[in-house]
Order: structure tokens, then C-alpha cells, then sequence
């Protein structure tokens, strides 16, 4: 099963979640102060390499995107894709 990360954007705190891809969402609850709590990517959950197409293999891809979309292609796509989504990625 997936684990996602989230911050509370009230508090600060981070914490993992172990969510079916089925279950997964993007923002909940903060499990400390019950604020609003966004997903982020962290150092270690995989990530993207370089801007070549095939940095994204099909299970990540059907975690980030609705099979309708169009596939995410490059790194700067992947960056708008987590901005549009309330996604925040951290270094």
C-alpha cells in the first residue's frame, strides 16, 4: 500500500498516511489540531530525475493522474501537475 505525506498547513506537523491508491486524496485533516493538511513529496518517495519522458513509470503516473488525462511527459509538466493539484513538493 501506498504512503503519502502530508503538512498541516496550520500547525506545521508531518505525517504519513497509508492509503489505497483507490483512497488516496490530495489534502485532509491534520491528525494533531484537525487543520487542513496538504500532500507533499519528500526526498526518498521516488521523484523525478531528469526531464525524459520515461522518468515516469505507469503505477506512479496512476497515482498523480486520472487515466482520462493526458500523461505527464516532462519535469516542468510534472511541476505544474503538483501546483494545479495543491501538491507541494519539498527538497
Amino acid at each position: 500500500m501506498p504512503r503519502y505525506t502530508y503538512e498541516c498547513t496550520n500547525c506545521g506537523k508531518i505525517f504519513d498516511l497509508d492509503l489505497s491508491l483507490k483512497n488516496h486524496v490530495k489534502q485532509t485533516v491534520c491528525e494533531k489540531c484537525d487543520g487542513d493538511a496538504v500532500q507533499i513529496m519528500v526526498p526518498g518517495h521516488g521523484g523525478v530525475q531528469d526531464d525524459h519522458p520515461a522518468w515516469i513509470d505507469d503505477s506512479v503516473r496512476g497515482c498523480l493522474q486520472d487515466p482520462a488525462e493526458r500523461p505527464i511527459e516532462s519535469r516542468t509538466e510534472y511541476k505544474r501537475h503538483l501546483k494545479d493539484n495543491g501538491i507541494v513538493e519539498r527538497a
